[in-house]
């Protein structure tokens, strides 16, 4: 009877533990999606996206695998606002398993060439030995943006795999010592990340959070989104960031020489790949990794990322 119970305990602590890394990567997938919308939204029309708003300017995205992760994710992405499902690609090798998926508008298909080619970022959502399917089926160029969600290999390892540089992974794992949420796994991600109190626990560099986030998480997404804006709209893209992720505040900016190129043949001249420790700080060089820069530039992207967890009227059931 005494196994029995632990059994018990130790089954529901691994159902939560799994249904909190899921909201990590739904929160996470959710903020990039978004902001890459807001960039996008910026660069066509000049004006910054209202929160809550849906822009008609929208990134094509992709998914490469359509297990329990991608449903989730895209059921997050949906259930938020950040976008439709007709934005949605998915490759999947049973496609008439996300029947349901595609009667909402999402393009279901067995082609990883294709999805890839069609999107503007791609979610690689497969066990780690299908990446090779993944390498031998696409022509990798600089221009395809990955998003690892390969939970058994580090972002190095899944870049070596598939002879990729522009990748995103965020390496997190999960805080034994975080409070217990009282939402239970089998409610749906996207409706657990309509509580405020989840979504300021999911966000990088809160010490109470469900997951630990690499330091470099900052650096990683600030990244994205400059690459992003130099592929697009390369005139002016420093300028651009700092207005997305910023606004008027004029005491917090980044400057070019924040930015660094090592080289590498796979990827597109000029494109920073790692960005300094420095920032400017109302003209000021700080350290990134001093407490309160660090601080302050968290609380700056915290503001961002919360804005694109609201309640919406969506029955959200048909995307489980």
């Amino acid at each position: 009877a005494v196994v029995s119970t632990q059994s018990g305990h130790y089954g529901r602590d691994l159902r939560k533990r799994s249904f909190e890394l899921l909201l990590h990567a739904a929160s996470q997938s959710t903020y990039i999606v978004g902001m890459l919308n807001t960039i996008t939204h910026h660069i066509v029309t000049g004006d910054t996206l209202r929160k809550g708003s849906l822009s008609k300017h929208r990134v094509n995205i992709g998914f490469v695998g359509g297990g329990r992760l991608s449903r989730h994710i895209i059921s997050t992405l949906v259930h938020h606002g950040v976008c439709v499902p007709h934005d949605i690609s998915v490759s999947t090798f049973q496609p008439e398993k996300l029947d349901d998926l595609a009667k909402t508008g999402v393009h279901v298909c067995c082609n990883n060439r294709l999805v890839v080619e069609q999107s503007d970022l791609v979610f690689v959502c497969v066990p780690s030995n299908q990446l090779v399917v993944l390498k031998r089926d696409v022509d990798l160029a600089p221009r395809h943006f990955l998003i690892s969600y390969v939970s058994t290999l580090s972002k190095h390892q899944v870049a070596e795999e598939l002879q990729h540089l522009n990748l995103l992974k965020t390496d997190y794992m999960y805080n034994k010592d975080a409070a217990y949420m009282h939402n239970e796994p089998y409610q749906s991600v996207g409706m657990t990340l309509e509580d405020e109190l989840v979504v300021e626990k999911l966000f990088p560099g809160m010490e109470c959070g469900f997951v630990h986030t690499s330091p470099d998480w900052v650096r990683d997404m600030i990244l994205v989104f400059y690459r992003y804006i130099l592929r697009i709209a390369p005139d002016g893209a420093l300028n651009r960031l700092n207005a997305v992720l910023f606004g008027n505040n004029h005491g917090f900016y980044l400057q070019e020489k924040d930015f660094r190129v090592t080289g590498g043949s796979n990827r597109i001249a000029s494109e920073p790949d790692q960005l300094n420790d420095i920032v400017g700080v109302g003209g000021k060089v700080s350290n990134l990794n001093a407490k309160i820069s660090r601080k302050e530039t968290l609380d700056i992207l915290y503001t961002s990322f919360q804005s694109f967890f609201k309640p919406k009227s969506i029955d959200v059931s048909k995307y489980q």
